[in-house]
């Protein structure tokens, strides 16, 4: 188990690794299929696994922070606590504490 105090990078990886997109706070969002759409198509036209808009990315929150999709559903329970980059990056100690689309980047 590797464990990190710095912050999630952001990186090809570690996208393939998020499980955001399966969470109930943005599994009901359109912004968020509509977002998730353009992303495969970015994703598999990717030249040198290089992201030039994490905002075009909809999830790792952990690592890019607030949700730019607006109508995703924070009244829905946060599944952060089960993503391979909680327990990666030591994301239990650190802030904020899941619900990263609403309160930002992990911080360590």
């Amino acid at each position: 188990m590797e464990k990190s105090d710095q912050r999630v990078p952001f990186t090809v990886e570690n996208i393939n690794k998020c499980i955001c997109i399966d969470c109930p706070v943005q599994n009901t969002s359109q912004c968020v299929k509509e977002k998730m759409k353009k992303a495969k198509e970015l994703m598999e036209n990717m030249e040198g696994g290089l992201i030039s808009k994490p905002e075009d990315i909809p999830g790792l929150y952990c690592a890019t922070g607030v949700a730019k999709c607006k109508d995703i559903n924070t009244t829905q329970m946060c599944i952060c606590g089960d993503c391979p980059l909680w327990e990666k990056y030591n994301l239990e100690s650190g802030k904020p504490f899941g619900y990263y689309c609403r309160d930002g980047k992990a911080k360590q």
